[in-house]
């Protein structure tokens, strides 16, 4: 019996020994599409970076932090707004609030890839919603995440954010926004302002 015992245990560490050893040849990261079907759809994290960088510039402006609302921006916008420091300060005097919770309902993400032929990648996204504080804002936040063939691009390159007496579905929308840099407050909404569904 005892001699059975000990050819099982060889033969035991012949297979598994070998086996704990070649596990580490497997590739075993996490992949995009793997994440994608744990979450039963299209994985696109454009969303959480959006709110990730609208939190760190909420941060900033409670702090009174100028240079860490500016690192937020993409280098390319931060040079495209020669007056960004001024919009800064403004922003750091017009909101007042302490602790929130960013309503956004709605997030638009833009991919382009090979566009112009050179293999080239960007992704950019547009996001509305209300900040709810003490007081209401809308805001809109408009930057790129993803550029390939120029990462001095990737960062905010709008921000709009407007007080309001009460949260609102509808998107925050301002006149030639789309063509604006830098930071924008209490500007008026245009007149078809979009309510957004989820």
């Amino acid at each position: 019996m005892r001699n059975c015992c000990r050819k099982l245990l060889l033969i035991i560490q012949i297979v598994l020994i070998p086996a704990l050893l070649l596990s580490g040849c497997a590739d075993l990261k996490i992949s995009k599409a793997l994440v994608q079907h744990a979450v039963g759809g299209i994985y696109d994290p454009t969303d959480q970076i959006a709110v990730e960088q609208l939190n760190a510039i909420l941060d900033a402006v409670v702090a009174q932090d100028a240079a860490a609302v500016k690192a937020q921006f993409a280098p390319n916008a931060i040079a495209a707004q020669p007056e960004l420091d001024d919009q800064i300060e403004a922003l750091l005097d017009y909101y007042a609030g302490k602790s929130w919770e960013i309503d956004s309902p709605g997030c638009m993400t833009m991919d382009s890839s090979n566009a112009d032929g050179t293999g080239g990648q960007i992704s950019s996204f547009q996001m509305h919603g209300m900040i709810l504080t003490d007081r209401f804002y809308r805001f809109s936040l408009r930057g790129i995440s993803v550029d390939t063939k120029n990462p001095d691009n990737v960062g905010i390159w709008a921000l709009f954010l407007l007080q309001v007496d009460q949260p609102t579905d509808y998107a925050y929308c301002v006149a030639g926004e789309d063509d604006m840099v830098g930071i924008y407050v209490d500007l008026p909404a245009e007149q078809f302002d979009y309510e957004v569904t989820e």
